[in-house]
């Protein structure tokens, strides 16, 4: 009987192979050159986070190579975060990632039994402050919650009630309103930043007002005279008094 035959590589075979394991090692040993180094980080769309709290979030750092990276990994990390609705971050060759925030904006200052903390969309618990922070949205005043914390719901049906109206008015009023004061749910009043007072009627009222609200901010910025206040308590129509 015949032995088997070896198979013996071809040497125009041999130099394709260590052909690819040279391209191959090439392109790893480009990758991990200091060229693809993190030393940029862009973000976009954060309004409320600060950009440092943002790279925290992503738990990315200077220095670190771009390939390394997991995309995938940082936007579900952030993503955990109930300040952050969703984040998109992509790898900018050749030494910059860009993250893109799409934020969970605090709706309202509350009041509780520690301090104050910020309300969003749906009641939601999305920080917790000892003092009173420099947060451009309004104070819901009248009224304390106690024992909640981040990532807790407000179980008020008054406050859900106000959270909900300020949702639905535009950014631009919503950043000119500095109180509202529901101590009498049954005449509530909105402080708009500058002392003016809108009187508002029932708190059930309120998202019937949203476009009173609206066209008393843009007519209040207008105004040629000082205000006093402005009486909203009935559906539909309003009165302006003025200062003097």
């Amino acid at each position: 009987m015949e032995a088997p035959r070896r198979k013996i590589i071809s040497k125009r075979a041999l130099v394709g192979l260590l052909g690819v394991v040279s391209v191959f090692l090439i392109i790893i040993i480009f990758a991990l050159s200091p060229v693809f180094v993190l030393k940029h980080i862009k973000i976009h769309g954060n309004y409320y986070l600060p950009e440092e709290e943002v790279c925290r979030l992503a738990g990315v750092t200077m220095g670190e190579n771009l390939f390394q990276l997991k995309i995938d990994d940082i936007m579900q990390t952030m993503a955990k975060d109930i300040r952050v609705e969703r984040a998109i971050v992509k790898r900018v060759f050749p030494d910059t990632i860009e993250i893109q925030v799409v934020e969970r904006p605090p709706l309202a200052i509350l009041q509780c039994d520690y301090g104050y903390l910020e309300a969003g969309r749906g009641g939601i618990v999305l920080a917790a402050h000892r003092t009173l922070s420099n947060i451009p949205v309004p104070i819901i005043s009248g009224v304390e919650v106690k024992d909640l914390f981040v990532g807790d719901s407000v179980d008020n049906d008054h406050i859900n009630t106000v959270l909900n109206y300020l949702d639905k008015l535009d950014w631009e009023t919503t950043a000119n309103l500095s109180e509202i004061n529901i101590t009498d749910p049954e005449n509530v009043i909105v402080y708009m930043r500058g002392g003016v007072q809108l009187k508002m009627g029932e708190i059930s009222s309120l998202e019937k007002k949203l476009e009173i609200t609206e066209s008393l901010n843009r007519e209040i910025k207008q105004a040629k005279h000082p205000i006093d206040y402005v009486d909203a308590r009935f559906d539909g129509s309003y009165s302006i008094k003025l200062k003097g």
